[in-house]
């Protein structure tokens, strides 16, 4: 039987049986209990076979009253069979456990389809990873071309591409995040819940046709369909989270469902922000599916989030500077900030399996949310150099005063967001391609009331200084915006697989999608090919053994483009530009991957060098996670890099990775240009500086290229974990992340002056686990009986004690002189966490 990528939908629905035929069903798993999707099921010496779903369970038609065998199969895994005889109209369960292949004294576990560019995640290994964020974004961390910097936020950047440009699918619905976030301690909980997920599949680039118009990534997240009943519980100095799942009317009826809640004030109190935290961030989600026939599954999915962070700051102390010349900056605050967001999400599904080989899906969905932020905050603040002479009594104390100033921020902004969405996909596989297409209608529904401004007085003096009886403010923005419009797109894509000989193969897809937009009538369109070749390279050994040198190559390119959304329409001053265009990337990835075996375990090895070309660029500013962007296209970019990643078992049935990538992304803004001013003596006039300001002479500089706001040239992350000798209840996880400055520069909208860097990334979270619970050989009495495995774990987050900067604050001086003073993140934290499963 041939197998082509995507035939996990292909999922076996009888179609009613003769008086000679029976079904076998079940669940086909690796030895860890994950289900193979894409695993063939085939009766041997006839042309019936199946590949299982996404969970890994299978139904297929074997004739009755005579023996057969029934082959199961996953690349990489031993095969199974089994002579069975039934009788007609039998329906037998038959579930596999497929072992890994052994090639002389090298194993080598293979779980995966092969999906050329597509990275399989575990959910559950978030469980473990030490780190504040505990959502599947945690996961991301030192995947291919992945770049974390925040521990506060859920929010990542994929090679050179802010996080707007990454797609999120949660059971092939896209979801968002909330639009009035400014910083990572505001975001609270995202939409993945890692106790409901089956699968995760994620792609960094020359992702197919199937997915939507973006032009960085793709996060692809399926929910469970559970068989049985079980469930999971943690809590932890951070928050707690609860989940059931379960099967029923003979289970045709599955239900998973996940509450979490988290209140992160014990993290926030380290910052050098000192205050009354109060942040409180909770969720419910729930995913049911019922068998309405052996054809038709019928879905829901529903989702209520609410999203609180309130604070009144009192005061801030962060010191900044050199040897040469260290500073204090210290705020004393007055006023507070209330910050909500509120999320209301819903989605009927309806799949219909029309006949043995096509599948066809529709989905009603529904976002709703309403997100308010308001704050009035008075700050007072003193800049302060002090005594760097290692040997006075005065040693780090102030010597001089350097400038003083008041700060009122005041906002008043409210928005309301409603996208319904109606989509239709379908699947079908031919004689010898696999064929998807797709079409869906959004309508989108945004009103935002913007009331924001800034007054800034230094030195008794207004900043900017007013002329006559007005005052004049340092930041201002009012406006009342409403939106109204709707997205049409579609896809078609085909996928072609073939054997040039035994153990080699070759894949093309090749896919189109289009996308309309009704508020400024573009339509765009997006070719997207992909070739992927299996050489089946093989290795004598000197006994005469010959064992597989498993490689995977491929090549994608396409031309991806990014309809606006909301956020990138609006213009500094408030006002939304009718004449914006989507942007555009044309993206060239080369990968290969390589699966090999080190102390006789599993590892993989994957590389992939990519350039993407874009135009129509809308430029931005990044100010903490909030985007800014400048509402024209009047950009255009490049990134190209290189990201590699070797994951593995470092020790037997614990998986590991590394990961490292190289990155250069620029951008030139087509209608940008200053003046280089001097004066008589010839010299730069810098203010502040020079002594000398009056100009007597100019030249234009056009700047040219400039590092885009993501411009981080090195990342590298870690994850290991491991076990102590000869007590294996006792685990170690290590997380690890490096990464070199990104581009900033000082408060203007002047993109050419953002050059300067921030300091290096530097942190690591280490997690102590001691499983109370489940070990193998353990009695349980009482109601522990019911609980399946348990564990007590030790986090310490930024166990260097790191003072890693997430954005920086602008000072002035009494001579005119700005200083950039950091917004440092958390500090080392402890944190304990109990996690059971039953």
């Amino acid at each position: 039987m041939r197998r082509t990528p995507h035939a996990l939908l292909l999922l076996a629905f009888p179609v009613g049986l003769s008086a000679q035929e029976a079904q076998v069903h079940g669940r086909v798993t690796d030895q860890g209990g994950v289900g193979l999707a894409l695993a063939n099921v085939v009766v041997v010496n006839t042309s019936r076979g199946v590949a299982c779903e996404p969970d890994g369970t299978y139904r297929i038609n074997v004739p009755a009253g005579r023996p057969f065998t029934l082959r199961v199969s996953f690349t990489g895994l031993l095969p199974y069979s089994e002579e069975m005889t039934l009788g007609p109209g039998e329906d037998r369960e038959l579930n596999v456990t497929l072992k890994p292949r052994t090639l002389g004294t090298v194993t080598i576990e293979r779980q995966r389809d092969r999906d050329a560019g597509i990275i399989r995640l575990d959910p559950k290994v978030t469980r473990f990873i030490p780190t504040p964020q505990n959502g599947v974004e945690a996961l991301l961390s030192g995947q291919i071309g992945v770049v974390m910097r925040n521990e506060l936020s859920a929010g990542y950047s994929v090679r050179g591409g802010n996080y707007d440009e990454n797609l999120v699918y949660v059971n092939d619905i896209e979801v968002y995040r909330p639009f009035l976030v400014r910083a990572g301690q505001q975001e609270g909980l995202s939409f993945p819940n890692p106790d409901l997920i089956e699968q995760i599949k994620f792609s960094a680039g020359g992702f197919e046709a199937r997915y939507g118009d973006k032009m960085s990534s793709v996060l692809d997240i399926t929910y469970k369909r559970p068989k049985e009943f079980g469930g999971s519980a943690s809590l932890s100095l951070l928050g707690g989270s609860v989940h059931l799942e379960s099967a029923m009317l003979k289970k045709r009826l599955r239900q998973v469902t996940g509450f979490r809640y988290r209140a992160n004030g014990y993290l926030l109190n380290s910052l050098d922000t000192k205050g009354e935290y109060d942040p409180r961030f909770l969720d419910l989600q729930s995913y049911w599916t019922y068998d309405l026939s052996d054809k038709v599954e019928l879905g829901f999915l529903g989702l209520y989030s609410t999203n609180r962070y309130d604070l009144v700051p009192q005061s801030r102390e962060t010191e900044l500077g050199n040897f040469n010349q260290a500073l204090r900056f210290t705020v004393y605050y007055e006023g507070q900030e209330k910050t909500a967001f509120r999320t209301w999400s819903g989605a009927l599904n309806l799949n219909w399996k029309k006949d043995p080989k096509t599948l066809l899906k529709f989905t009603f969905s529904a976002y709703r949310t309403q997100e308010s932020e308001h704050f009035d905050i008075l700050g007072q603040y003193y800049l302060d150099e002090l005594d760097r002479d290692l040997g006075s009594d005065q040693f780090g104390e102030v010597v001089r005063n350097l400038g003083v100033g008041t700060s009122l921020d005041h906002a008043r902004n409210d928005l309301d967001a409603t996208v319904l969405t109606l989509a239709h996909r379908g699947f079908r596989q031919l004689k010898s391609s696999y064929l998807e297409w797709g079409a869906d209608v959004k309508s989108e529904v945004i009103h935002d009331k913007l009331n924001e401004w800034t007054l800034i007085d230094s030195a008794d003096y207004s900043i900017p200084q007013s002329h006559g009886e007005d005052l004049e403010l340092n930041y201002a923005l009012k406006s009342r915006l409403d939106l109204s419009s709707i997205r049409a797109s579609g896809y078609l894509q085909n996928t072609w697989t073939w054997n040039t000989r035994e153990d080699r193969s070759w894949s093309f897809n090749a896919g189109i999608r289009a996308q309309y937009w009704s508020y400024n009538g573009q339509t765009v369109t997006s070719p997207r090919l992909r070739l992927s070749y299996h050489p089946g390279w093989k290795k004598t050994r000197k006994n005469g053994e010959v064992v597989d040198r498993d490689y995977e190559f491929w090549f994608a390119t396409g031309l991806y483009y990014q309809p606006p959304f909301y956020r990138e329409l609006r213009k500094p001053d408030g006002t939304l530009n009718p004449d914006i265009q989507a942007q555009q990337s044309i993206h060239f990835v080369l990968g290969m991957d390589r699966l090999f075996s080190i102390w006789e375990r599993p590892f993989k090895f994957t590389a992939e060098a990519y350039y993407k070309l874009m135009d129509h660029v809308i430029p931005y500013e990044v100010d903490n996670v909030r985007i800014r962007y400048y509402g024209t296209n009047n950009a255009r970019a490049y990134s190209t890099g290189l990201d590699l990643k070797l994951n593995g078992e470092f020790i037997p049935g614990i998986e590991s990775w590394v990961g490292m990538s190289f990155l250069s992304t620029m951008e030139d803004l087509k209608d940008d240009f200053y003046y280089k001013r001097y004066n008589a003596a010839g010299d730069l006039i810098q203010p502040g500086y020079t002594y000398d300001q009056v100009a007597v002479d100019s030249v234009l500089v056009k700047p040219g290229y400039i590092p885009r706001p993501t411009d981080q040239r090195v990342n590298f992350a870690l994850f290991f974990q491991d076990e102590m000798p000869r007590w294996p209840t006792f685990k170690v996880h290590v997380n690890l992340v490096f990464g070199t400055g990104l581009p900033f520069g000082p408060p203007n909208n002047n993109r050419y002056s953002d050059t300067l860097r921030t300091s290096l990334y530097r942190r690591v979270d280490i997690g102590f686990s001691k499983q109370l619970l489940g070990a193998k050989g353990q009695e349980k009495q009482g109601f522990l009986r019911h609980i399946h495995n348990m564990w007590v774990t030790l986090e310490v987050f930024n166990l260097l004690n790191i003072n890693n900067s997430v954005d920086y604050s602008w000072v002035q001086d009494v001579n005119g002189r700005y200083y950039a003073v950091p917004e440092f993140l958390t500090p080392r934290r402890l944190n304990v966490k109990l996690i059971a499963w039953f």
